[in-house]
C-alpha cells in the first residue's frame, strides 16, 4: 500500500485519541457549546493547491474530503494536504509532545502555541492550539525536497488556516 495511506492511518489514530480527550474540552455547566468547523469549507479548493501544490494527474481525486472527528472536530484530506480541526484541550499537545519526543520544535505566529516535526522524511506535521481549536496540518515532504524546505510551506499553511478560525 501507499505510504500515505500508513501515515495517514497513524496521524488520524493520534487524533482520534485527542478527540476523545478533546470532548471534554467544553466547559461543563456552561451552556458552552463548541462549534465543530468544517475544514473543508475554511479554503477553496483552488486557494488548498496554491499552498500545497500537487501534480495534474491528481487533480480528479482532488476534492477536499471532509470527515468527521468524533462530535467534536472535522479533517480535510488532499493529495498532499491533511488538516483537521477540534475542540481545544491542553492534552492533545502534551500527548503530541509527549509521543514525538525530540525532534519537536516550536513555532511562532500559528495561534497561542504550536509545534511542527518531521514525520520520518514523509511529511511535515504542526499541531497548534488557535483559540479553543485544536488545528493539526500535515504536508508531504515530496521526493526531491526536505523536512527543512518543506517546513516554511507548512507553516504559511498553518497561518492561513489559523487566521480563518479566528
Amino acid at each position: 500500500m501507499d505510504h500515505r495511506y500508513w501515515r495517514s492511518l497513524a496521524i488520524v489514530g493520534i487524533c482520534f485519541s485527542a478527540a476523545a480527550i478533546t470532548v471534554r474540552a467544553v466547559p461543563q455547566g456552561s451552556g458552552a457549546r463548541y462549534q465543530v468547523v468544517k475544514v473543508c469549507s475554511l479554503l477553496t479548493l483552488a486557494e488548498v493547491k496554491k499552498l500545497a501544490p500537487w501534480e495534474k494527474h491528481f487533480d480528479p481525486f482532488a476534492k477536499g474530503e471532509e470527515e468527521p472527528i468524533g462530535t467534536s472536530g472535522s479533517s480535510c484530506s488532499y493529495p498532499t494536504l491533511f488538516v483537521q480541526v477540534m475542540a481545544f484541550d491542553q492534552s492533545f499537545i502534551d500527548t503530541f509532545k509527549k509521543r514525538t519526543g525530540t525532534g519537536l520544535e516550536p513555532v511562532a505566529g500559528v495561534g497561542e502555541e504550536a509545534y511542527v516535526r518531521n514525520n520520518a522524511d514523509r511529511d511535515a506535521v504542526l499541531v497548534a492550539r488557535v483559540g479553543p481549536h485544536s488545528l493539526t496540518v500535515q504536508l508531504n515532504i515530496e521526493r526531491d525536497k526536505t523536512f527543512a524546505s518543506t517546513k516554511p510551506s507548512l507553516i504559511a499553511i498553518a497561518k492561513t488556516y489559523a487566521a480563518k478560525l479566528r
